[in-house]
């Protein structure tokens, strides 16, 4: 029997499983897949008749849009171009995509700003209609990062070094402003493996002064499990905080 040929997505994923390249898209994908669940979790479980419960929700999903917007400049600006460099034309599906996204993000804008001017059973209805547009938003930016994952990863790593890649991420990272960096290191650091963030955190400690360091090391602090700060104070060979 014929073995069937691999799709373009399994021949990148087990390219990568056979020889790790540098993958520029990883962390922020883990980062964004944390935050969607959980807003959108959150989002679902929240009490119509608490007007504070659902404002702290709505925040939550503000943010979570923030972020999507400035990923989706992100990617426009210095990945996108990489890509047509390497195959004219490999980043048009995905950037058309990013226009629909666009368009989704104005969309519960629109729909959290009614839920946040409703009261009563018109809340609890603006909501349910918010969480069911959330929904299909974070189901189709799952199938949309995993075609970057393996087609667009699959150009890249064809066509530039790990270097090249990895100074493509660091361009991105030197472009968002502090604030913003604070936001996505709060998805960022809970969404790595306990051997990403100590790598993450060991390159932040060594480019940064140790005062802006230490506001890295309370957000983690405040966005990991005990347990999981604690091996990260291990794998950094920092000394734990001193009890109040």
């Amino acid at each position: 029997m014929q073995a069937q040929a691999q799709s373009p997505e399994a021949r990148a994923l087990s390219a990568a499983a056979a020889a790790p390249r540098y993958d520029l898209y990883a962390g922020i994908h883990k980062a964004l897949r944390l935050l969607m669940t959980r807003t959108l979790t959150g989002l679902g479980a929240t009490d119509p008749g608490d007007a504070a419960e659902a404002a702290a929700s709505l925040e939550r999903l503000d943010g979570l849009l923030d972020l999507c917007e400035l990923h989706l400049h992100d990617e426009n600006t210095y990945v996108h171009p990489a890509l047509e460099r390497a195959q004219p034309g490999a980043s048009a599906r995905i950037a058309a995509e990013h226009l629909h996204h666009r368009e989704a993000i104005a969309d519960l804008r629109d729909l959290a700003a009614l839920a946040a001017h409703s009261v009563h059973a018109a809340r609890a209805a603006a909501l349910a209609r918010l969480y069911h547009a959330l929904a299909l938003f974070v189901a189709d930016n799952l199938q949309h990062m995993h075609v970057e994952e393996t087609v667009h990863n699959g150009l890249l790593w064809a066509a530039y070094s790990d270097a090249e890649l990895a100074a493509i991420e660091q361009a991105i990272v030197a472009s968002i402003p502090a604030p913003a960096m604070a936001a996505v290191l709060h998805g960022f650091i809970p969404a790595l493996n306990a051997p990403e963030r100590a790598a993450m955190l060991a390159g932040m400690r060594d480019a940064m002064p140790p005062e802006a360091f230490a506001g890295v090391l309370g957000i983690a602090e405040r966005t990991l499990a005990a347990a999981d700060f604690a091996r990260l104070q291990r794998d950094l060979m920092e000394p734990l905080p001193a009890a109040a």
